[in-house]
């Protein structure tokens, strides 16, 4: 038995080897593996990077708002601190241009889109002269800046930021000339374009979104009211008199020289590291990078902090649109009411624009509200409602002084203007028109007109038997 073992386990031996010996793979099989492991992770890459950029964007915008706040609070005070220190001498200046800037890339709007205004912005802007022993100075301001809308107000706009004052123009009649400046392209795309939606914009709707934007300003009587109860304002500058052409509102330097507490240092610390460790978090993510070289990808944007709110976005658009997009909008929100610029007249902003001016003279109301030769009182009203009623005084004046067939054509066509849903200025005018009813002497024809505008012309509700009454009936 153990001679026949030995056998088999010689012929074993000669047939096959005692220890298997791995065959290499073939030249033909080698690549094709590794292509595939390369597909394979560059496809697992691009199924990550959305994700990837996703919360690195998101770490992004946490930090930097963080750090937006910290500058806000800390450095940047500490800075104006100093840099308004010589700020010592005074000058009254005054307003000699104004504009609002609006501010539209048709290039942002989304392909087929008309709502265009979400993605424009709004500033108030001012030329202001003052004079001294060196001679007459001018300088550009530009102030706040608001999302614009289709019910933002121009006519109420009375200060650049806070405490710092702002006015429209004023014509011969003591009204605020509102003026709007665009780039061309702007212009050229409104004019091209219809608006978004016509829904109470008058009869016949306006066919262009600049027609639908010149609608939206055209407001006389509302614009007459607010001229006329607010004086146009002075403006009070301080300046370094070794530099005396630096001007900047006195009160706004007035507030940025004051407005570091030790308080806020806590706060700066606070947020600030926080901050720097999501933002190194953030770098990572996105870049990959590790040890002193993620150091300095962290740091460096730091250097950036006075001009965050063009450096940030661009920051976390390297990860995210959609999060560079929100930094945009938060950092507006943080700046709106500090945001304020300086410089030469023709270097503030949309300084050279296309202009579009609304007077009262013109516009959708020329012929009813603009017909009449308004004149500031003396001395001027000091309230809305002295400013309303000096205003009716005029125009039942103005009105009764017509002959019987302008009467006519005037309370006819505040009538088709109310029909028409141009509805400003109608209220000023229902005094002229019970005067016009009530005088048996005025001309047929002109009292008919004014009895039917008092029934269908104004919101204010004439029944018949009233007016029957002021007619002597």
């Amino acid at each position: 038995m153990g001679k026949k073992g030995s056998l088999q386990r010689g012929r074993r031996g000669r047939d096959e080897p005692a220890h298997p010996v791995a065959t290499a793979p073939s030249p033909g099989d080698r690549p094709s593996g590794a292509m595939r492991d390369t597909l394979l992770q560059a496809l697992g890459g691009l199924a990550a990077a959305p994700v990837i950029g996703l919360f690195s964007g998101f770490l992004l915008l946490f930090a930097g708002i963080f750090l937006a706040i910290a500058w806000a609070i800390g450095p940047k005070p500490l800075i104006d601190a100093f840099q308004y220190a010589p700020y010592r001498a005074q000058a009254t200046g005054r307003i000699v241009e104004s504009w609002a800037a609006l501010e539209f890339d048709p290039s942002e709007l989304p392909a087929g889109k008309l709502r265009w205004q979400p993605y424009a912005k709004i500033s108030s802007c001012a030329i202001v002269e003052y004079a001294g022993d060196w001679g007459a100075q001018r300088r550009g301001f530009c102030g706040n800046r608001f999302n614009f809308s289709d019910s933002f107000r121009i006519y109420d706009w009375n200060t650049m930021t806070p405490e710092v004052p702002f006015a429209f123009r004023r014509d011969a009649s003591g009204f605020s000339v509102g003026e709007v400046r665009m780039s061309r392209t702007a212009r050229d795309w409104l004019s091209a374009h219809a608006p978004q939606s016509t829904f109470m914009l008058g009869k016949p709707p306006p066919t262009t979104a600049l027609a639908a934007l010149r609608h939206q300003f055209d407001s006389p009587l509302e614009t007459a009211i607010a001229s006329w109860s607010t004086p146009f304002p002075t403006f009070p500058l301080a300046f370094d008199p070794q530099h005396p052409e630096a001007a900047l509102p006195a009160k706004l330097v007035e507030v940025r020289r004051s407005a570091l507490t030790p308080v806020a240092w806590f706060f700066v610390l606070i947020l600030t590291v926080p901050g720097i460790y999501v933002l190194r978090i953030g770098m990572n993510l996105l870049t990959g990078q590790e040890g002193p070289l993620l150091w300095v990808l962290t740091i460096l944007p730091l250097l950036a902090l006075p001009w965050w709110g063009d450096v940030l976005p661009r920051l976390v658009r390297q990860a995210n649109a959609d999060w560079a997009d929100l930094a945009t909008g938060m950092l507006d929100d943080i700046a709106r009411v500090t945001r304020f610029s300086a410089g030469e007249p023709g270097d503030a902003l949309l300084a050279d624009g296309e202009r579009i001016e609304w007077q009262a003279s013109k516009g959708e109301y020329a012929d009813t509200f603009g017909s009449i030769a308004f004149a500031l009182p003396q001395p001027p009203p000091k309230t809305a409602d002295e400013a309303l009623a000096a205003l009716r005084v005029q125009t039942r004046a103005a009105v009764l002084a017509l002959d019987g067939a302008a009467q006519k054509a005037l309370f006819g066509r505040l009538r088709e203007q109310y029909e028409a849903e141009h509805r400003d200025v109608q209220t000023l005018f229902l005094a002229a028109a019970e005067d016009v009813l009530r005088d048996p002497n005025r001309d047929a024809a002109a009292r008919l007109a004014a009895r039917n505008f008092l029934l269908y012309g104004t919101s204010v509700t004439y029944y018949e038997d009233q007016l029957d009454r002021m007619e002597g009936k």
